[in-house]
Parts: structure tokens; C-alpha cells; sequence
């Protein structure tokens, strides 16, 4: 005879596997690209920084977070006292270093760069150095465009996906000292990838099961 525990565990059961059966939310609306930038990580000039100048940049209450100010990948950024970072170093070799913070971890998929636009200040090197915690996970060196003129947009670098990046160093050094550009930017993906609602489903499916079997 069957028992109402029975009856109860074989219900739980089936729900249990015609929910794992259909796709889970994160898969069926698919994992879109997130734009990196003010709103949702943090810019700080790193300790690696080489002895040298600011110039104007810090001027009129500016902050260091000017870098990551562009609201989207295909922003147009204008040259000017508020907007662009001007670092020159002391020697050459010396250059800015900059420590980005992502806060959760990330599948960076695309660089974004606006640099000057005159061969006399612009930046000439980038070393990037993505880390997962303390883990360098990548690194990638790139020698930039000049900016377009007279709207700045940015240069688009693919990588190959550096995966479950935290943080992200930067050193730019220009050839002749000068260090002078307007934004970085990021785009990725979240490796943090939610549950699926069916484990959940299965999950409280056990929960009310253990419940079942105490009365």
C-alpha cells in the first residue's frame, strides 16, 4: 500500500526532474557584455608609478577617476583641462601606473583606449597585467593608435578573454616622458555565473521531502 510519504516523495520527484529538464534563466537569456567603467569599478594610481609630474590633471578638484568617466565603449571624449590625464615622467622609461579594481570577477573580452591625439604627448606603451586576487591570470602589451580629432574615440582591443579577472594594473609610458590620454574602458562578461532555478527548485523539493518525513 502505498504510503502518503510515498505518494509525496514521487510528486516532489517528478517536479524536481521536469524542472532540471527546461533551461535555466541565466541560459536561456544568454550571458550579455557589461560595459566597465565609473559605475561599477573603482580607478586608484598605483604604487608602481614613476617619480615624475601631474601637471594639470588634479586641477579644479579633478580625481584620478577622470580615466574611467566615459559612459559607453563608443563614447566621444573632447579634449580639454577636465577631461584628459597628463602624467609626465622624470626619466624615460618612467610611466603611470594604474590599479583597477572590477570588485567581482569578470571574462574581460575587449580593451578600449582613447589617447591623445598629437605624437608629442600621446601615450606609446600600455602594459596591462589582469590578476584574480593576488593570481596574475594575463598579460598583454599594446602600443596605441593616436586619437581621432576632433572628437576622441576610443581604439577597440580584442583579447583573448583573460578569465575570472578581479583587478586589473596598467603602465603607460610615453617615448618621450609624456603620458597624456583621455579614458580606458573594459568590456566583459560576469564569470560569476547565478544558479540555475531549477537547483533551487530541486533544493527546496529536498527541503520539503525532509519536512514530510518528520510529520
Amino acid at each position: 500500500m502505498t504510503t502518503q510519504f510515498g505518494k509525496t516523495f514521487k510528486a516532489l520527484l517528478l517536479l524536481s526532474l521536469m524542472a532540471l529538464s527546461l533551461p535555466s534563466q541565466a541560459s536561456s537569456a544568454g550571458i550579455s557584455d557589461v560595459y566597465l567603467n565609473i559605475d561599477n569599478i573603482s580607478v586608484s594610481v598605483g604604487a608602481g608609478t614613476s617619480p615624475g609630474t601631474f601637471n594639470n590633471t588634479f586641477n579644479g578638484g579633478q580625481t584620478i577617476d577622470k580615466v574611467i568617466d566615459a559612459p559607453s565603449a563608443d563614447a566621444e571624449e573632447f579634449h580639454n583641462q577636465t577631461t584628459h590625464i597628463w602624467f609626465t615622467a622624470s626619466e624615460i622609461g618612467g610611466g603611470l601606473e594604474l590599479v583597477f579594481d572590477l570588485g567581482i570577477a569578470y571574462d574581460i573580452t575587449t580593451l578600449h583606449f582613447w589617447n591623445y591625439t598629437g605624437e608629442g604627448y600621446d601615450v606609446d606603451n600600455i602594459v596591462f597585467d589582469f590578476f584574480n586576487g593576488t593570481t596574475n591570470v594575463g598579460t598583454v602589451e599594446i602600443e596605441p593608435d593616436l586619437g581621432t580629432s576632433p572628437g576622441i574615440t576610443a581604439q577597440d582591443i580584442l583579447l583573448a578573454a583573460p578569465l575570472n579577472v578581479t583587478s586589473v594594473v596598467a603602465f603607460l609610458t610615453g617615448s618621450n616622458r609624456e603620458v597624456d590620454f583621455q579614458n580606458i574602458g573594459f568590456t566583459a562578461t560576469v564569470s560569476q555565473v547565478p544558479v540555475p532555478a531549477a537547483v533551487w527548485f530541486f533544493i527546496s523539493a529536498l527541503a520539503g521531502l525532509r519536512f514530510c518525513r518528520r510529520r
